[in-house]
C-alpha cells in the first residue's frame, strides 16, 4: 500500500503574545473554517505575529497619549503614577482589543 509523504513545515520559532493569542481564540471561537484553513495552510503564526505587532504599537502609542495627558499631582507617588499606569493600560487594552485582536483576519 502506498502512503502520502506528508511533512510539516518547519518551526519559525516565533511565540506568539497575549494579543496573538486573544487573536487565535477569536478566530477559532467566530470564524472556525478561516482558523482551520490558516492552519492548514501553515500561516497561522504568519498571519498572528503581524497581529501581535501591530496590536503591541498600537498599546504603546495609546498608553504614550495618555501619560501625557493624564500628569499626576504629584510625581514623587509611586502609587499615583501606578494608579495612572494601570487606568491608561486598561483603557489602552481594550481599545487595542476592539480595533485589532477581534477583527477578521
Amino acid at each position: 500500500m502506498l502512503y502520502p509523504n506528508i511533512t510539516a513545515e518547519p518551526d519559525t520559532g516565533r511565540t506568539l503574545g497575549k494579543f496573538g493569542i486573544m487573536a487565535a481564540d477569536y478566530l477559532k471561537e467566530n470564524y472556525y473554517s478561516r482558523y482551520r484553513s490558516l492552519i492548514r495552510f501553515g500561516r497561522l503564526t504568519e498571519v498572528l505575529s503581524k497581529v501581535e505587532e501591530e496590536a503591541n504599537q498600537l498599546l504603546e502609542q495609546i498608553m504614550e497619549k495618555y501619560l501625557k495627558s493624564h500628569k499626576p499631582k504629584d510625581p514623587a507617588s509611586t502609587m499615583e503614577m501606578w494608579e495612572i499606569r494601570e487606568q491608561g493600560q486598561r483603557l489602552a487594552e481594550e481599545i487595542v482589543l476592539h480595533q485589532i485582536v477581534n477583527k477578521y483576519h
